[in-house]
């Protein structure tokens, strides 16, 4: 796992975070932070029992797809500043889009998210998750990885950051806390292999 902070110049954090803010920017809305699943009680009482956690929640959240079936979407050269910052050699784009989490009072500190990997059936890739926006609602990084059933451990809690860039094992199991406050959580989500 590694943080990166600034990983962009400010100006360019500044202008993507007021482009993706515009009241005119397209989001998609998903009952369920999973986008394959049918956000119902029964499929987040089936992970609760999966991880023998009873804090995970599953709220809606607005998406965005950046790179739609290995094809660039309309708005895929406002983020070619953070490919490039993170250029791998031989870097493939697998998935890239925007998760847009909008605040959810009173829930526990302990509450978040569905605890997941981006690509279940992917092996030997890395997910990269940039903070557009400053808020609370970190990103949990589990010692688990993919498939593992019963309890887990936090191996890193990451604060959203505007600028900050986490990248880790695509096989970590991961999770977003929800805001609690008004600020909006924002994230780019890339997965590269």
């Amino acid at each position: 796992m590694k943080i990166i902070d600034h990983l962009i110049p400010l100006d360019i954090q500044n202008e993507l975070e007021k482009n993706i803010l515009d009241a005119r920017f397209p989001w998609g809305f998903s009952l369920s932070s999973d986008l394959g699943s049918k956000a119902s009680y029964e499929y987040v009482k089936s992970k609760r029992q999966q991880f023998h956690n009873d804090d995970i929640v599953d709220p809606g959240q607005f998406y965005h797809n950046i790179l739609i079936d290995q094809k660039p979407g309309q708005f895929f050269g406002w983020f070619a500043p953070i490919l490039d910052a993170i250029n791998f050699e031989g870097m493939r784009i697998l998935r890239m889009k925007m998760n847009f989490n909008y605040p959810l009072i009173g829930i526990k500190k302990t509450t978040h998210g569905i605890p997941h990997v981006d690509l279940p059936t992917e092996m030997d890739y890395t997910t990269a998750i940039y903070y557009v926006t400053d808020a609370d609602g970190d990103t949990i990084l589990f010692n688990e990885k993919n498939g593992h059933e019963g309890p887990l451990t936090i191996n890193e809690r990451v604060a959203p950051k505007k600028g900050r860039i986490v990248l880790f094992d695509g096989n970590t199991l991961h999770a977003a806390c929800q805001t609690t406050n008004n600020n909006t959580r924002i994230v780019l989500n890339i997965n590269i292999k």
